[in-house]
């Protein structure tokens, strides 16, 4: 039995690259995909053999289009009718918050459309690099959500204007743009990206473990410690939003031919 599932994990050089593996689910992030980056992070935690984490999304073309990740998986989500909510937030929350206390550089190389949870994700990386065809957005916003977790990391990347621009619109943006609002570090052609981003981390072997080490944890005490206690504040607005008619109704609407949804505001 495969230890990781729905992801592909190698190491090369040092570097351990994780490869989100659904592309016939444009790579969207199901309870088997958070469980396993967790995985991988802890089992790396103190391996002096992995010095950084590349995440990235299966590059095969699916339906005319790369994906990193299209966000959480909405058919697992409403397999269930929603009624299992807290069970999935929890895995869901908990590769994020080892990621803020991960001792070593985790880099985002987005290949693809990085959607709702899948954009998420990356603001949980310490750096990010797009290929130049790559789109992204919290396309959540149109289906009823709300982005709980950007809402706490975006303001320290990309300021308080644009994070309220991409959050009430919804709006899905170039790499160009995201590269403009400062949402990623570089933009790349798509074929240059992962030698780009292995060439990030070969810069960053270049500095010690134990720097490594200290810089992340100073940043999570400084920065992160506060955003990963205030998600719980968000348990019980989080959950009320999600069990309203809007969500459900957005979320339906998606599942029925991604029709444009008819909110009542309740």
């Amino acid at each position: 039995m495969a230890k990781y599932k729905e992801i592909k994990y190698e190491v090369k050089d040092e570097v351990g690259i994780i490869t989100i593996d659904r592309p016939e689910r444009r790579n969207a992030l199901c309870r088997d995909v958070w469980a396993s980056i967790g995985q991988v992070l802890s089992d790396t935690w103190d391996d002096i053999n992995v010095r950084v984490i590349i995440l990235t999304g299966n590059d095969d073309e699916y339906k005319g289009g790369r994906a990193f990740s299209a966000g959480l998986d909405i058919k697992e989500m409403s397999s269930t009718g929603f009624t299992n909510l807290g069970d999935f937030l929890g895995i869901l929350l908990d590769p994020c918050e080892l990621m803020a206390r991960y001792p070593k550089p985790i880099i985002a190389a987005i290949n693809g459309y990085a959607y709702a949870g899948g954009l998420e994700l990356t603001l949980w990386c310490d750096c990010a690099i797009a290929a130049d065809d790559a789109v992204m957005g919290f396309w959540e916003n149109r289906r009823g959500l709300a982005s709980g977790v950007a809402f706490l990391l975006l303001p320290e990347l990309i300021g308080m204007r644009y994070t309220k621009e991409l959050l009430l619109t919804g709006k899905i943006i170039s790499s160009d743009e995201a590269h403009r609002m400062g949402l990623v570090n570089q933009v790349v052609p798509h074929n240059e990206l992962m030698n780009t981003a292995m060439e990030m981390a070969e810069g960053m072997k270049k500095v010690a473990p134990l720097s490594h080490k200290w810089t992340k944890k100073w940043f999570q005490q400084g920065y992160h410690y506060t955003r990963t206690r205030a998600i719980g504040s968000l348990w019980e607005p989080f959950q009320e939003l999600f069990h309203s008619e809007d969500v459900i109704e957005g979320f339906t609407s998606f599942m029925e031919g991604n029709r444009e949804p008819k909110w009542k505001g309740k």
